[in-house]
């Protein structure tokens, strides 16, 4: 009879130790689905010209290299957006309202391995430059090469670079396949 209510109990034990929530190490789906948000968030801060959330999408020592050459740590990239130096819409007719830039991300590949990833992003960027705001104007295309960093549980830009296939010298045309 001891020996049943032992058992009893020691299975009671078992089923309600693997009840309890299990914090295990995030997956390739997780990280890939917070990659894609910190993708997006990049991009919304860019077009809402937030140089707060934009800087905060790279690490501390994070770097974003562009057509105008490279941008070092997060301080000089707050520095670089706030500038205004960046902004597509520069020359748009006057309108109602402002002009808008919005820059779009399609054919992502991730590869994670550990607390570190590669991204590779197709972009492209629109605008209304036109005074009644109603016409889309296609502006250029590329892609992004991202080098990731997880840092404390989150995911962050260690160096983006961004290639643009309108510009001399950053475009991947002709080049062979970045993606693995």
């Amino acid at each position: 009879m001891k020996l049943r209510l032992l058992l009893l109990i020691s299975l009671a034990c078992s089923v309600c130790a693997c009840m309890q929530p299990q914090k295990a190490d995030s997956s390739y789906a997780e990280d890939r689905a917070e990659i894609i948000d910190l993708q997006g968030r990049y991009l919304f801060a860019m077009d809402f010209h937030d140089a707060k959330t934009y800087a905060s999408t790279f690490a501390q020592d994070g770097v974003i290299n562009w057509a105008r050459g490279e941008i070092k740590g997060r301080k000089n990239i707050y520095e670089f957006m706030a500038s205004g130096t960046y902004n597509p819409t520069n020359g748009a007719e006057q309108g109602k309202w402002p002009a808008a830039s919005r820059h779009f991300i399609t054919n992502q590949v991730i590869k994670v391995e550990g607390n570190t990833a590669r991204a590779l992003t197709y972009w492209f960027q629109a605008t209304n430059p036109g005074a009644d705001r109603r016409t889309m104007v296609l502006g250029l295309f590329g892609n992004y090469q991202d080098e990731l960093v997880k840092i404390d549980g989150k995911w962050y830009f260690k160096k983006r670079t961004i290639y643009n296939e309108g510009l001399d010298g950053r475009n991947m045309a002709g080049k062979p396949n970045p993606a693995w």
